[in-house]
């Protein structure tokens, strides 16, 4: 069973983030386990201190190497635990490494970073992994914890309760999710796809397949050079290309 060890400085908020919704049911039914510990239980003085300025400067705040240490090794059989840092310097999440974590280790501790980063020594104290969730700037790392422990916990079985569903996302097959339309049929004059209402099912998973890659190839180039392309991809490919020059000459 999944077991998720989170080291925060907000308990109760991150708790809100993940446990809600289908995640909240499938946590109140056994089906994977989240601990929350709050690092200033693991502070100093009658403040509970557990960052300070960095000695070459008075610039920013830097988490305690001493904090952090004390905070991971009072959780018991940490040894045989993955320990992970959310932090821009890391390795960037994306679903290859989250299946990866997944698969190889069950019982993970999150540290979500803060300030300006954490003392440098607390890597030499223990084998931890830094993680990035991207290559922008957000106020602290509970939302880079979020992102990491998602990842994780649909890929526990009976949480979303389909797994079919998940090896059909997006990142999962490679390519990104096809086009999708609901009711009501027609919306501004726009009407949703007849294809899709056919009840056609060869043709209705060509068009699902067809409109996947075209979103792969106008928005994420980088996912489609990654991914192994089959025979009938590459002839839906090339349909797409020729309708995107006809649409393009006749504007």
């Amino acid at each position: 069973m999944l077991s998720l060890h989170f080291l925060t400085c907000f308990k109760q908020e991150l708790e809100g983030f993940i446990a809600k919704g289908i995640f909240k049911q499938a946590l109140e039914k056994g089906l994977f386990r989240i601990t929350f510990h709050d690092l200033r239980d693991f502070g100093f003085g009658k403040h509970n201190k557990i960052d300070d300025y960095p000695f070459s400067n008075k610039k920013g705040m830097i988490l305690g190497a001493d904090v952090v240490y004390n905070a991971v090794t009072s959780i018991e059989d940490y040894e045989n635990m993955r320990i992970i840092y959310t932090c821009p310097k890391g390795v960037v999440l994306n679903q290859t490494l989250s299946t990866e974590l997944y698969q190889c280790q069950k019982e993970i501790i999150i540290i979500s970073g803060y300030y300006e980063g954490i003392d440098e020594r607390i890597f030499e104290l223990l084998p931890i992994e830094q993680i990035s969730i991207g290559d922008y700037i957000i106020n602290n790392g509970d939302s880079a914890a979020v992102v990491i422990a998602e990842t994780l916990i649909r890929q526990q079985p009976g949480v979303l309760g389909n797994e079919a569903c998940i090896a059909d996302e997006s990142h999962f097959t490679g390519l990104l999710g096809e086009s999708h339309f609901t009711q009501p049929v027609t919306v501004n004059n726009i009407e949703a796809p007849a294809i899709l209402r056919s009840g056609n099912h060869k043709a209705i998973q060509k068009y699902k397949e067809k409109t996947a890659l075209k979103n792969t190839l106008v928005n994420r180039l980088d996912l489609l050079a990654k991914s192994k392309i089959t025979s009938n991809q590459k002839q839906l490919i090339t349909e797409i290309l020729n309708e995107m020059v006809v649409k393009h000459n006749d504007k």
